[in-house]
């Protein structure tokens, strides 16, 4: 086997993103549930790619030509996404059923989203106080 045949191989083997496997209570949100609040709780602190804790490494992945939000990735992931091709099979996969789609939220990034989602994760990295 040639090391094309083994590469193109490897391709078509790679596995969903991590997100697709995770349990999800409904496909579209409350009305008056705030679709970045969702977005952090269900990826529970783990990178949609991979599934791997991203602790302070946390990255917005966003559709650069649409401007909406994708999902919470680690760095590593979201280097990975950014030099892909767009055929690869595990990125083509997320870019098509990223969490936000997952959830039915639409998230546009920008300034305001940033600081929220900041927030939101500082909070969530905080350890809860004993009662």
């Amino acid at each position: 086997m040639t090391v094309e045949a083994q590469v193109e191989q490897r391709l078509r083997e790679a596995l969903p993103p991590a997100c697709h496997f995770w349990p999800y209570l409904r496909a579209v949100p409350l009305p008056d549930q705030d679709p970045v609040e969702l977005l952090v709780e269900w990826q529970a602190g783990r990178c949609a790619a991979c599934g791997h804790p991203h602790h302070q490494d946390v990255v917005v992945d966003h559709a650069h030509e649409s401007g909406l939000v994708r999902g919470l990735l680690c760095a590593v992931c979201n280097n990975a996404e950014g030099i892909a091709p767009p055929r690869h099979p595990r990125w083509f996969r997320y870019r098509t059923l990223p969490p936000t789609v997952i959830l039915g939220i639409q998230i546009t990034y920008g300034k305001a989203v940033r600081k929220r989602l900041d927030q939101l994760l500082a909070d969530a990295q905080q350890p809860s106080a004993p009662r």
